[in-house]
């Protein structure tokens, strides 16, 4: 494929070790061309390290270069609202971070951003792009499609908080303050502290909201939600579960996703986020009774979700092959992540009215 011409704008922790870190590597795919941060000494260091030509401390400017043809925007999430309108107008193809912004009303609007503009805007939910995910998810689909393992009836995925660093680099900081990112508007009903439980929800849960839609094939619907699980039911009638912190774990990452189906089942173990080294893992039960059942253990490559993230973030710029997330479809991880929270509400407060959204809304 044809190198794609890309430019950063933010170059913060993440923007640094999740990202810039792995489109370097990937030069048979890329050139990049520009970066942009407001701390213009840590856009210059790291531009002199990566020998980066263009450098620009406003995103205006930034934007107007004609041969940026895609950005990798990396803010805070409450700065999509801002700047991903920004970049669709310019006609730069784009990929932020997960969550898409913070709420419903907003992503919407984020998303008929690039609709109206015909630009691709692809949400960084990694996980999809891990290896061990897109072998389990071939799995999935094909034992759906043969019916060999009868129909699928369940899926669980948990995440208790861990180290979700497991020693990366470390980043470069030229000790320049940040800038300023104003709140996002929120709905003028919800309160600060709704807003914050919110906030907290979609920086750290999103990213298996997104997962079990995409086990599952099929969009669902919250059916029960407390503090430490919601349950679901998907379109065509399996269920599914979340467990939030069911504990912690100070040593290691414990992440992972059960797909259930009636006659076996197929587990992803998932690596921390940044553990570029490591690969996560894939088991597959298969029953066949006493004699004929079956484990089995796909070999997985070292190939770290960040990276492979950054590859299908630029195949999908080149035409070559679909993004795995486009906004479309992160706003719905929005509209769960606000009845999360209304309905654990509803639970403290019966008196509390809630409209338990339909899976169709």
């Amino acid at each position: 494929m044809r190198k794609i011409k890309i430019g950063f704008l933010g170059l913060g922790y993440m923007g640094q070790l999740a990202h810039l870190l792995h489109y370097v590597q990937l030069p048979d795919y890329c050139e990049i061309i520009a970066l942009c941060d407001t701390r213009i000494k840590q856009a210059e260091k790291l531009a002199s390290r990566y020998d980066i030509p263009h450098v620009y401390a406003d995103y205006r400017e930034f934007l107007a270069n004609d041969e940026i043809e895609a950005v990798v925007c990396i803010q805070q999430f409450e700065n999509h609202v801002n700047l991903v309108p920004e970049v669709l107008k310019a006609g730069k193809h784009l990929m932020t971070e997960k969550p898409l912004c913070v709420f419903p009303h907003n992503g919407e609007k984020l998303a008929q951003a690039a609709k109206d503009s015909g630009m691709m805007h692809m949400v960084g939910y990694h996980k999809r792009s891990d290896p061990a995910t897109e072998h389990a998810k071939a799995i999935v689909d094909e034992w759906k499609n043969s019916g060999e393992m009868g129909k699928m009836t369940y899926i669980r995925v948990s995440m208790p908080p861990g180290d979700y660093r497991k020693d990366p680099d470390e980043p470069y900081f030229s000790g320049e303050p940040p800038e300023h990112v104003p709140p996002e508007p929120m709905p003028t009903d919800m309160s600060g502290e709704q807003r914050d439980r919110v906030i907290w929800f979609v920086n750290y849960y999103i990213h298996q909201v997104n997962m079990i839609r995409h086990l599952l094939g099929e969009d669902y619907q919250l059916t029960f939600a407390d503090k430490h699980l919601f349950t679901g039911i998907s379109e065509s009638g399996v269920n599914c579960l979340l467990e939030i912190e069911p504990f912690t774990t100070s040593v290691d990452w414990q992440e992972h996703a059960l797909v259930c189906f009636e006659k076996g089942w197929i587990r992803i173990d998932l690596t921390a986020p940044l553990a570029n080294q490591l690969a996560s893992t894939v088991t597959v039960y298969k029953d066949g009774g006493l004699t004929n059942s079956t484990f089995s253990y796909p070999v997985i490559p070292s190939i770290c979700a960040m990276r492979n993230q950054a590859k299908n973030f630029l195949l999908a710029v080149a035409g070559e092959k679909a993004p795995p997330c486009i906004s479309e479809e992160a706003v719905k991880d929005l509209r769960i992540a606000e009845d999360y929270i209304k309905m654990t509400e509803q639970l403290n407060d019966p008196k509390k009215p809630y409209h338990l959204r339909n899976v169709k809304e």
